[in-house]
């Protein structure tokens, strides 16, 4: 990351490159957000007011902060206002099924994350979730959560994608360190994606211990990650207790393992970019496309245009 941003970063510079993040997925962001997401450096809310207002290479609009070279910059902020709607719809469909979310036995923790939970939502997308797993049960946890979201029509697959749960990355709660998925030289997208996720339902605790396990790497992009509780719902659930005591097995884990790793080889062998997908004891990663290096470059081009103009 420091190859990039040389030892002299300040307000300005930051401010920029935290725009131009998001300028990526067409978000705007108030005053507060952009101190939220500030990379790299400590958050001076005074500086930030001051440059945010007086910068010729950021335009505002309802409050609203942006660096778009677009002519239409009320155009952008309307289409940017219709994506906040249709993200306050999803989440409400997420609040009236976080109950069935939490009876799923084996789950440790759900998060949102990816695209809603920056409000990057276009009238076809999914809910990606991330799930972490009770060690040793990741299997039987990713089986009862697809019967649990396919039998209420919940679950995205096919041609149904509108509004449904994307179920393709999990982990064990004994392998949190996602550093060893990142990509090199940096991974700016991996960085937003998990200091932005939205936890559901689990064990806070657990969700705690995932972004002390990242801190060690996600501080060369934030001064500090705080935790998020905005859509968090801790719910008892005889249901999940009865099905763990049920099926706590051994012997079930191993052929959900061999059976669940033997289809994803398969379907791994035909595809043409393998690049979003890992198969592993501990980690299931799904994605059709790995858009990772795309907005790393989209990004750091955007940003090399503003500092030249700087």
């Amino acid at each position: 990351m420091n190859d990039f941003f040389p030892k002299d970063i300040n307000i300005k510079k930051a401010v920029l490159a935290t725009l131009a993040y998001f300028d990526i997925f067409g978000i705007l962001l108030t005053e507060e957000e952009v101190l939220d997401n500030l990379l790299f450096i400590e958050p001076d809310a005074p500086k930030v007011a001051i440059y945010l207002k007086e910068s010729p290479l950021i335009k505002e609009f309802g409050g609203y902060y942006s660096i778009s070279k677009t002519q239409d910059f009320a155009k952008e902020y309307k289409i940017f206002l219709e994506k906040k709607t249709r993200a306050h719809i999803y989440w409400k469909k997420i609040r009236r099924t976080q109950w069935l979310l939490n009876a799923c036995p084996f789950v440790n923790l759900i998060a949102v994350c990816n695209s809603l939970p920056i409000g990057d939502v276009n009238p076809d997308s999914d809910i990606d979730l991330f799930v972490i797993a009770k060690p040793n049960r990741m299997f039987t946890a990713r089986l009862f959560l697809t019967i649990f979201t396919s039998v209420f029509g919940l679950r995205r697959y096919g041609t149904k994608i509108h509004k449904r749960f994307c179920l393709s990355f999990y982990i064990t709660e004994n392998n949190l360190d996602l550093s060893q998925i990142a990509q090199k030289p940096y991974d700016i997208y991996l960085a937003y994606w998990l200091k932005t996720m939205e936890p559901l339902c689990g064990d806070y605790k657990v969700y705690q211990k995932l972004l002390q396990e990242n801190f060690t790497w996600l501080k060369d992009f934030f001064y500090a990650v705080p935790e998020l509780k905005r859509h968090y719902r801790k719910k008892n659930s005889l249901i999940k207790k009865f099905l763990e005591w049920l099926f706590d097995s051994d012997e079930i884990e191993s052929k959900q393992k061999n059976y669940q790793l033997k289809r994803a080889q398969e379907k791994y062998e035909l595809l043409k970019d393998k690049s979003g997908t890992i198969i592993s004891d501990t980690i299931l990663k799904f994605h059709d496309k790995d858009a990772r290096t795309t907005v790393r470059n989209h990004w750091v081009h955007l940003l090399k245009d503003l500092l030249r103009a700087f």
